[in-house]
């Protein structure tokens, strides 16, 4: 499963939260997923939450989850909550693995002052188009 929430901006100055989330089918993993996921690999697009639709825009922050399909919902929780722990005293790109979970973790500097407001966002958007297990 590979779920990506995107603060965008178009060039007219609206933003948005978009969303969307792909499944890889039923294996599973421990540890890294593999080669290829969600670069060159993002999955199959089984949902997505478009508030800005178009193309071209620019994104000002943004979170990525990967973890197999069937990883419930409070893995990944518990996993993220670790991660962010780990992860907030070093400057934006935030990477890291906890567990079977890949997080990815970017925004403007403009965001950053209010970073776990903006995290909050994007992680509930994130989840919120995931595929039910």
């Amino acid at each position: 499963m590979y779920l990506s929430a995107q603060r965008v901006v178009s060039g007219q100055n609206d933003q948005g939260l978009n969303a969307y989330c792909y499944l890889h089918g039923s294996f599973s993993w421990n540890g890294l997923p593999p080669p290829g996921i969600p670069d060159q690999n993002p999955g199959e697009l089984v949902d997505e939450a478009i508030e800005l639709p178009g193309v071209g825009h620019r994104v000002r922050s943004y979170i990525d989850i990967v973890a197999p399909d069937a990883t419930s919902h409070n893995e990944i929780r518990q996993s993220f909550v670790t991660f962010v722990a780990q992860a907030q005293r070093r400057r934006f790109p935030w990477v890291g693995i906890v567990g079977r979970c890949l997080f990815r973790v970017e925004m403007e500097a403009a965001l950053a002052s209010q970073w776990r407001q903006e995290i909050a966002r994007l992680y509930r958007a994130a989840l919120a188009v995931r595929a039910p297990f």
